[in-house]
């Protein structure tokens, strides 16, 4: 039932307006791949709510996740090329057939587009779920990356990328790993 509620919540998500602008992302590695979708909601000029959503599938790990958030994004002072965002994020998972994992994660996004490169850029974010917003088997969830872009059209971004997700699991001492990968991938906006 949980999982109806999620996937009606992501569709009313993205459903909001097909005019504005949002963006695909497809993330391959050996082992694993995810697939994301982002769209704008509002934008003002003191910057744009993001609603964003993904879904992750971890072969090594017999992991599959999907999350949902939103994310509070803007340009601060005045620093050319350079994006900064907070937002919360639903996780809703399982790894190895026997961890079920729900999370709600804050965190951190930021972008940096170097203008004298052409192109060229560097963006991470990193979201945490204490305990008290962690259900089913987990005691928390981290969620960190790190990726080297470069826009090789208007409307085209190709990344190298490193991810990783860990789930602390209840009565045991160590975290189960979703996914810990070196991704390459192209993110399209339309």
């Amino acid at each position: 039932m949980f999982k109806h509620g999620l996937l009606i919540a992501i569709f009313s998500l993205f459903s909001v307006s097909i005019a504005t602008a949002g963006t695909v992302n497809i993330g391959l590695s050996d082992k694993s791949f995810q697939v994301g979708y982002e769209q704008a909601i509002t934008q003002d000029e003191y910057g744009t709510v993001m609603g964003n959503g993904r879904f992750l599938y971890n072969d090594d790990n017999d992991a599959k996740m999907g999350s949902a958030g939103l994310d509070f994004v803007g340009v601060p002072g005045n620093v050319p090329g350079l994006s900064l965002g907070v937002g919360s994020k639903l996780y809703v998972g399982n790894v190895d057939s026997g961890t079920d994992f729900t999370n709600v994660a804050v965190g951190l996004r930021s972008s940096y587009i170097l203008p004298q490169l052409q192109g060229l850029g560097v963006s991470g974010h990193c979201y945490y779920a204490p305990e008290i917003f962690s259900f089913q088997d987990s005691e928390h969830l981290v969620d960190a990356g790190v990726r080297l872009t470069y826009a090789i059209l208007p409307k085209a971004t190709i990344y190298i990328g490193y991810q990783k997700i860990d789930v602390g699991v209840e009565h045991r001492s160590s975290n189960q790993t979703v996914d810990s990968s070196v991704r390459i991938g192209f993110i399209g906006s339309f």
